[in-house]
């Protein structure tokens, strides 16, 4: 039986004989091809989830290929001289950690750095187990080596050190300082591991520091303070696909891995891009980076979790071409702002060609699809050809390779963030890393409350706001429509409204709360006569319901073909989740897509924790509703009554009951900026809604952005 054993498992380890005999001269020498430095600030993905020890034991899966070939030609434990590759890890930030069973003691009142040394001779354990073992099948086999190599890997502890903020810049440059020095080697990996946030507040949230945030700049400050240059730089993080953290990390390394959209919790395949550079010490940063995009649309494709599949979006960015795609971002900028002074009109089109392009995360991160500039039908029209096909090349060299599900087939690898409706805190942060400064220039103008610093106007012209513009401004009239329900009128400065929104919230009697019901469009008609467009919701007939109860569903996108997606926050034991839901067309019928934990307001944190409907399936749960005015900034709920979580939800559209509610009107202008009109008071009888006499909606005021 043992020789029957050794000749299946020899023959599946056969394959990779031609690749590993190449690999054995490639590791001559007396330093290794690769040391790969993991930095894992565990926060609530490890102290909620177990996502970091979970990716930690892909890790101990691992094998290097001298284990291999020893099992292959019969030779007892003999270490080469030189690891191929080393594996040296950071753990951090997180207030419970669950790697027991991997042999780590993880403290949570001090950083602890390790190295990975993988198991050896691990066919002949696996041989050894399955000798009385009656099931020979391929399958019992091979989890027969996965569980021998995980029970004889180790992670090896190299040092205690006080406890430190793994967000905090030093944290980071002293990490790697000391995986290259005790680990010298020709080329370096670093995999930043957390939460990421796009480009305005970076990454890496250390919750044992109140939420500390390693932003753009100080990376790049700790990139450049470790005096290390990187071969790969990998972010196992949501978001972070974008031309700004580029710009920023372009120095210190040669290829960046990242994703433009929300990260699933399991992150990357780890498992099987490391596996592969065992295998495979002689490639470089720009095949490793396409084997993790291959690797990780693959390992979503075999999970039983379609939301993670469909939305996945992985890129692979050279980031020696950086500088001339950021140089043909800021030429862009620069024909946007003499167009913004010079020509309104025009300015009108082109942001509708950047409120028409992807927007990542769930339309919370302000961070959008680049390519949608020179892919634009537009663009060909409106630019002029030798920078239109510059940002196309620009691109296009930049973006090595990307990979994308079905829902993200218009991803082009690389965003950046449209923070035109971002606040003067954000915009602060947003300064130090923007790679424009005619783009600087516009959201300065743009911002009225905000103003850019000095250097910017030492390379771009300083542009009138957008106050003093009067073919910018939007004025609206508040009154009561035909069946007596409030409207907003426009005339001046309609051709500059994107879209209009009203929020329904109605006031619960039994706890005096006013909740939120969540936001729909207003529908738009035009009054000829008058010269102006109406907005409205004529009544509450239709309101989305979950299993027959109304909930509080937020829309978050739709588009002129019918296809809305909306949020419904709904918790289930104890847990607060966002249940995904929506229609494809007008005629389709609303669907369950599955559930996300969603953005946090209060941390500024999007989570990676995506769970089908199938795996909480049978469980009790309700639906939440935000209660207004909570005296602090976190957002506070009632529950409805207890429900079961079905293992397919039915949404429906049902009237809501009467009583009294509040419509709160704002206008999202051409520039994304969201200008609140005001709040009327209305009471619904179930027919039709009317409006008390004391509620005083009516008068005409211009926009601006004060009082959100």
């Amino acid at each position: 039986m043992k020789k029957t054993l050794g000749l299946l498992l020899a023959a599946l380890m056969l394959c990779m004989l031609p690749i590993l005999s190449s690999c054995a001269e490639e590791t001559a020498g007396d330093i290794s091809e690769w040391t790969v430095m993991f930095y894992f600030c565990g926060s609530d993905l490890e102290s909620g989830h177990s996502y970091a020890s979970g990716n930690l034991e892909e890790i101990s899966y691992c094998l290097d290929y001298d284990t291999v070939l020893n099992a292959q030609l019969g030779v007892e434990d003999v270490s080469p001289a030189v690891e191929a590759v080393n594996v040296v890890i950071q753990t951090g930030g997180s207030k419970q950690w669950h790697a027991q069973e991997l042999g780590m003691d993880v403290r949570t009142d001090a950083l602890q750095r390790w190295h990975f040394r993988p198991a050896r001779n691990t066919l002949n354990i696996a041989v050894s187990e399955l000798e009385q073992a009656e099931d020979l099948s391929a399958r019992a086999i091979v989890e027969a080596l996965a569980s021998a190599v995980h029970e004889n890997a180790a992670m090896e502890l190299k040092q205690d050190l006080p406890l430190a903020s793994m967000a905090d810049p030093g944290t980071l440059a002293d990490f790697i300082r000391w995986g290259a020095e005790n680990y010298p080697a020709k080329k370096y990996a670093l995999v930043l591991w957390d939460h990421g946030t796009g480009a305005i507040n970076g990454l890496l949230i250390d919750e044992l520091f109140d939420g500390d945030t390693m932003r753009l700049d100080e990376l790049k400050a700790a990139l450049t303070e470790s005096g290390v240059h990187f071969e790969a730089l990998l972010f196992d993080a949501c978001l972070m696909a974008n031309l700004e953290t580029a710009y920023a990390v372009k120095d210190s390394a040669n290829w960046m891995i990242a994703s433009e959209e929300l990260v699933a919790g399991k992150g990357s395949a780890m498992y099987s891009w490391l596996q592969q550079l065992y295998f495979t010490p002689q490639w470089g940063g720009e095949r490793l980076g396409r084997w993790v995009c291959e690797m990780t649309q693959e390992k979503y494709a075999q999970e039983t979790n379609a939301q993670a599949e469909d939305t996945l979006t992985w890129s692979t960015i050279d980031l020696s071409r950086i500088d001339r795609l950021a140089a043909a971002f800021d030429r862009f900028f620069a024909v946007c702002d003499n167009v913004y002074v010079n020509n309104p009109q025009y300015m009108m089109y082109i942001c509708e060609m950047l409120n028409d392009a992807f927007e990542f995360g769930l339309g919370d991160a302000d961070m959008i699809d680049l390519a949608r500039i020179p892919y634009h039908p537009f663009s060909i029209l409106g630019l002029e050809r030798e920078l239109y096909l510059e940002l196309l090349d620009a691109l296009s060299d930049a973006v090595a390779y990307n990979t994308h599900g079905p829902n993200r087939a218009s991803a082009g690898g690389l965003s950046f963030c449209y923070a035109a409706g971002i606040g003067p805190a954000e915009l602060d942060n947003y300064a130090r890393v923007c790679p424009s400064v005619h783009y600087l220039a516009l959201l300065d103008a743009i911002n009225p409350g905000w103003n850019a610093p000095d250097w910017v106007f030492e390379h771009a012209e300083k542009l009138p706001e957008i106050v003093d513009i009067q073919d910018y401004q939007i004025r609206v009239e508040k009154g009561m429509g035909a069946k007596g329900s409030p409207i907003i009128a426009i005339a001046d400065g309609f051709s500059c409204v994107w879209n209009v929104h009203v929020n329904v919230s109605r006031m619960n009697p039994r706890t005096g709360n006013i909740v939120r019901l969540g936001s729909s469009n207003a529908y738009g008609t035009w009054d000829g006569a008058a010269n102006r467009a109406v907005f409205c919701l004529e009544d509450f007939t239709n309101w989305p319901a979950l299993e027959g109860v109304h909930c509080s569903a937020e829309l978050v996108s739709a588009d002129y073909m019918g296809k809305m997606l909306y949020n419904v926050p709904i918790q289930i034991e104890g847990e607060n989740y966002l249940l995904r839901c929506g229609v494809e067309d007008y005629s389709a019928a609303p669907v369950v897509y599955g559930l996300w934990e969603g953005y946090d307001v209060d941390s500024g944190v999007y989570s990676r924790n995506v769970v089908p409907l199938l795996k909480v399936a049978g469980r009790d749960c309700a639906l939440l509703y935000p209660i207004d005015g909570t005296e602090d900034s976190r957002t506070r709920y009632e529950t409805s009554e207890p429900m079961t979580m079905y293992r397919s939800m039915e949404i429906t559209f049902e009237p809501l009951e009467p009583g009294t509610y509040y419509m709160d009107y704002w206008v999202e202008d051409i520039f994304m900026r969201k200008l609140p009109v005001g709040r009327c008071e209305v009471l619904w009888d179930g027919t039709s809604l009317t409006i008390p006499a004391e509620a005083n909606w009516q008068g005409e005021l211009t926009l601006t952005m004060e009082g959100l």
